[in-house]
């Protein structure tokens, strides 16, 4: 699949800019917000396309977990709350995947991903992606709010 990561966070989705703009409000003056500084009064309208995705290490290494999964997420993959990204994902997307969790985390910075797909039943459809790093209790990363856009490719 073909991806595009932007770090200028010009969303074409409303709902993403409108999240950007939350994430960047609740942060206030921290480098990142915390995972509890979200509530479902917060985020209320953004919960069916949204994620929360826990880094956890086992044993030296490093894995995610999603903690809350959209139903509009889970449409196109299931539900996936409380697996963990290997149990979703095949196996030769899971790099790819580390790669944008780990590149969202390491630099601090919400981001911006843009994909098309090249699937069965999914050739005309685009992911927009908001991938945000959120901060454990002590303020170091715990994990990220992730939030997906689906919308059909004009061809």
């Amino acid at each position: 699949w073909q991806t595009v990561c932007d770090d200028r966070l010009v969303f074409d989705s409303p709902k993403l800019a409108d999240l950007r703009d939350i994430w960047n409000v609740v942060r206030g003056g921290r480098e990142m917000p915390r995972r509890e500084d979200f509530t479902a009064r917060i985020l209320g309208r953004h919960l069916q396309n949204l994620s929360f995705v826990e880094r956890t290490v086992d044993g030296g290494e490093r894995r995610f977990r999603f903690r809350l999964f959209g139903s509009a997420l889970a449409r196109y993959i299931g539900d996936s709350t409380g697996k963990y990204l290997e149990e979703v994902v095949p196996p030769q997307f899971a790099a790819s995947w580390y790669a944008t969790y780990d590149l969202a985390i390491d630099t601090r910075k919400p981001l911006r991903f843009v994909s098309r797909f090249r699937a069965a039943e999914l050739e005309h459809v685009q992911a927009e992606c908001l991938v945000a790093p959120l901060a454990g209790e002590s303020g170091t990363p715990w994990g990220l709010l992730v939030s997906v856009v689906y919308s059909p490719v004009v061809v």
